[in-house]
């Protein structure tokens, strides 16, 4: 049985951190040390299944932002919107940072033999990940809600390289990429301007994800975003929850 999915993708990244090399501008009289970032996500995965050619979307939320001794915003500085979280709790409704990333599965294939059990594995491809910054989050997101996490101000795009791993024995995928910065643009977030070209230039990651389930309320599959225009309308018929951690390394 394939436990291939994107969830893989959701997956994030083990750090390998050289801290020192990056910069968050910080418009406080005592701004928070230089240093690469190291951030952790959570959110879902939406599949439309786990073969060759399926695509999927994954949507998250950062709710880390970590440099080499304290936030990247200050210590111990949370980011989810005060006022919002006050009304409609802390998680995915109230928070600030938010990523949609969409890939499709290039290959898959089973090590197993007569005798064991082996792993699924999966080859992602055309894979990009999105960062917008929401301000004022009113406390409506949801994961059903794909509009609700491309709202707010883009703030940096990735190219992304994923592989991952089904065991189906444990029900578990781990995921690894290599995440490559496209483009970027400033924000200011507890009055600490942040550029991700400083603080993550490229991000390395591991992520972990549960064996994808039926999604009762299938997602229509966003045709007019790379790269999924080229199969035509569908859905993602899976779900799962994801999590990891992303590190940044120094860009050569």
């Amino acid at each position: 049985m394939r436990y291939p999915d994107a969830i893989a993708l959701a997956v994030v990244l083990m750090t390998h951190g050289s801290p020192g090399a990056a910069v968050a501008q910080a418009s406080s009289p005592n701004p928070p040390p230089a240093a690469l970032a190291t951030i952790q996500m959570s959110g879902r995965g939406f599949e439309e299944g786990l073969q060759d050619g399926d695509r999927f979307q994954v949507r998250l939320f950062i709710w880390s932002l970590e440099g080499a001794a304290q936030s990247i915003l200050g210590p111990d500085v949370l980011l989810f919107e005060p006022g919002c979280v006050a009304q409609f709790g802390r998680g995915v409704q109230c928070a600030q940072l938010l990523v949609v990333g969409n890939a499709y599965i290039l290959e898959t294939f089973d090590t197993s033999s007569p005798d064991l059990v082996g792993h699924n594995a999966f080859r992602l491809a055309g894979e990009v990940w999105r960062v917008y910054f929401d301000p004022a989050p009113d406390g409506t997101r949801s994961f059903e809600d794909l509009a609700s996490f491309e709202k707010g101000d883009p703030v940096a795009v990735y190219k992304v390289r994923e592989f991952a791993t089904a065991d189906p024995v444990a029900d578990v995928i781990w995921a690894r990429n290599d995440q490559e910065l496209l483009k970027s643009t400033p924000f200011t977030l507890r009055g600490v301007t942040v550029d991700f070209k400083n603080v993550a230039p490229r991000l390395m990651g591991l992520g972990h994800a549960r064996v994808p389930q039926s999604d009762p309320n299938p997602q229509p599959i966003p045709t007019n975003e790379p790269p999924f225009e080229s199969k035509g309308p569908g859905f993602f018929l899976l779900h799962t929850p994801i999590s990891g951690t992303f590190s940044a390394v120094q860009s050569k």
